[in-house]
């Protein structure tokens, strides 16, 4: 038997703690139903090896992943390019089959769902 899939768009950030809440509702602006925030350890980027300053949180970094449809990534990712000039941050994009495509459509869900 085969397993229907759809296709949609996977989002992956690398943003700093202190700035989730900008980038959570733009998020919510675009329609996502849902992203996952994951702390980080450290790493290292153009500017050198960071990470996580535990006596302030002020070099915490976060991974967010969301799954969404082109529409909503393509509204996000106009979005991110305008924050990126005032906020650091790495984002890649990647397709992703879901199984139930109507998690990620953009559209408010039903209370059983």
């Amino acid at each position: 038997m085969a397993v229907s899939t759809t296709l949609c768009k996977r989002l992956e950030l690398i943003i700093a703690r202190p700035h989730l809440q900008i980038f959570a509702k733009l998020f919510e602006t675009a329609g996502v139903t849902g992203w996952t925030a994951m702390k980080t350890a450290g790493g290292t980027g153009t500017s050198g090896m960071w990470r996580e300053d535990q006596l302030t949180g002020a070099d915490e970094h976060v991974v967010v992943l969301a799954i969404m449809d082109a529409a909503a990534a393509e509204a996000v990712l106009e979005e991110i390019s305008t924050l990126f000039a005032r906020y650091p941050g790495v984002v890649s994009v990647t397709d992703a089959q879901v199984l139930r495509p109507e998690r990620f459509s953009g559209q408010p869900r039903k209370a059983d769902q």
